[in-house]
């Protein structure tokens, strides 16, 4: 049985075990984003896709719904403005929804729930900017694809498809990261949230081609509290969620070599990540999640990640 983690205290942003205690993502997520929005000084991505660039005098063929009014008033001449065209963003969130994302302290979300928290809070904040937002989920093969989507209602989508999902099975990133290369049409933003337990280098090579392709790649490495802290005292019987496998553990026997473990995993994603050019984010499910959207936001904007 895992040992409950303590409370941390009050949090801003909405502290997880708070979270844990309302029922669907669409609710917490609703809490989570109006800490972000009260957060942020100013949107990270303001106004509309497109810039005003110059004049230029009005010949037939031209938008008159583009005729600078003002400008007739004090020069006597139609001009039309011209615009420069921006395109907006298109965001693809990659879930990992395999067994061992299922797991979560006694009282608070599970990996694959605070996952599902975070990418919602995410969508809604690009949706709400016009941005198009997309939805891989997969485990040991893809389970489902929603193609990006900018208009606002497309969010029920995104928050039913990720409240009836079971978690199952292995895990296979790579089939993932296809999936988005091979529905994305333009370059963008990619958000991978996994606690990356596997052994397989080859979710990294497409990280890299990713970032080959112009996308601008975060990696949110979802590990939850126990995990990263063994706090179990007594003897416990661990059961393999992706495996298995079952076995008897006097804790204090093994805390030291675990925890040297969990410190290599860590800095061993981390290490790819960065050598593959992909941002890398650890993501510690004792943590309110509107802070790591917001430490993420402040950092590394869309406006940034779309220039």
């Amino acid at each position: 049985m895992a040992a409950a983690v303590p409370a941390a205290g009050k949090r801003s942003l909405t502290d997880p075990q708070a979270l844990a205690r309302l029922r669907g993502v669409t609710l917490r997520a609703r809490r989570v984003v109006d800490g972000v929005l009260q957060g942020l000084h100013k949107s990270p991505h303001q106004g509309a896709s497109i810039e005003f660039a110059e004049h230029k005098e009005y010949a037939p063929g031209d938008e008159i719904r583009h005729v600078d009014w003002k400008a007739f008033a004090r020069f006597d001449k139609y001009y039309v403005k011209k615009y420069e065209q921006e395109t907006n963003l298109q965001a693809f969130c990659v879930l990992d929804a395999s067994a061992s994302m299922g797991y979560g302290a006694d009282g608070t979300l599970t990996k694959f729930e605070y996952a599902g928290v975070m990418i919602t809070t995410l969508a809604y904040l690009l949706l709400r900017q016009q941005d198009a937002v997309g939805l891989v989920k997969y485990a040991g093969e893809v389970m489902e694809v929603l193609p990006p989507r900018s208009r606002l209602n497309h969010l029920t989508h995104l928050t039913t498809s990720l409240e009836t999902t079971r978690v199952k099975g292995g895990t296979n990133l790579e089939a993932g990261l296809e999936a988005v290369v091979e529905f994305s049409k333009k370059r963008g933003l990619v958000f991978v949230f996994s606690d990356f337990f596997s052994d397989s280098d080859k979710p990294f090579n497409m990280l890299r081609h990713l970032v080959g392709r112009g996308h601008q790649v975060t990696v949110f490495h979802v590990l939850d509290g126990d995990e990263l802290t063994f706090p179990f005292e007594r003897m416990t019987l661990f059961e393999g969620m992706e495996s298995t496998r079952r076995l008897l553990v006097e804790p204090q026997l093994v805390r030291r070599a675990y925890l040297k473990r969990i410190a290599e995993h860590q800095a061993l994603i981390r290490k790819r990540c960065l050598d593959s050019q992909v941002g890398y984010q650890l993501v510690d499910t004792r943590e309110a999640p509107g802070e790591i959207v917001l430490r993420y936001l402040r950092a590394n904007g869309p406006s940034k990640a779309g220039g």
